[in-house]
């Protein structure tokens, strides 16, 4: 088995993308797909679709991108072995709304439940951070719920320092939390 590698979203990943979100039971497994699809009226399934979200993925990481309101600029890879896609982080630039500064934080991450336990997510959070560092940025936002002991993990073998655990009823009126949220602070 070869190891993972961090790359640009490509369509060469469409089926292996598709398996992946039938493991998750949700398009969302990346944390826009869903969104995006819907307000752009793409069907994820066909081939050009799929595409165009893609291309928007990569658009969104270039210096000067206007992204679609409500979200940052923002550099995405995924997670790939063999041809085969196993997760994505996003790394959002700056944190220009209420809810990435309170919840959503600079970087997200997501690896395919067949994937788990490789230290796939290790290694996406870490190429995340090595985009933050080379964006000059001087400190990035990671959150995860409170139960997500494994993202906990991760996250503070990356160098993240707990700031607090909020309460799920704290946030829960703005923002529809469910769950208590760590928040994490890495120096980059």
């Amino acid at each position: 088995m070869t190891t993972a590698t961090l790359c640009p979203p490509t369509t060469e990943l469409h089926g292996s993308w598709l398996e992946s979100w039938a493991e998750w039971g949700s398009a969302d497994q990346d944390g826009a797909s869903v969104f995006f699809a819907a307000k752009f009226g793409w069907d994820l399934h066909s081939p050009q679709g799929f595409a165009q979200w893609v291309e928007l993925l990569n658009e969104l990481g270039r210096p000067g991108a206007v992204p679609p309101e409500g979200f940052a600029p923002q550099s995405t890879l995924w997670l790939e072995r063999d041809g085969e896609y196993l997760g994505a982080v996003s790394l959002r630039h700056t944190l220009m709304n209420e809810f990435l500064q309170e919840v959503g934080g600079h970087i997200g991450y997501g690896v395919r439940p067949s994937a788990r336990g490789q230290g796939l997510a290790k290694l996406a959070l870490a190429g995340a951070l090595d985009e933050a560092r080379g964006m000059g940025l001087q400190r990035v936002l990671v959150t995860c719920n409170d139960s997500n002991i494994a993202s906990a993990r991760t996250i503070e073998a990356c160098g993240g320092k707990l700031e607090r655990i909020v309460p799920a009823a704290e946030i829960a009126q703005r923002f529809g939390a469910v769950e208590d949220l760590r928040r994490y602070w890495i120096a980059v």
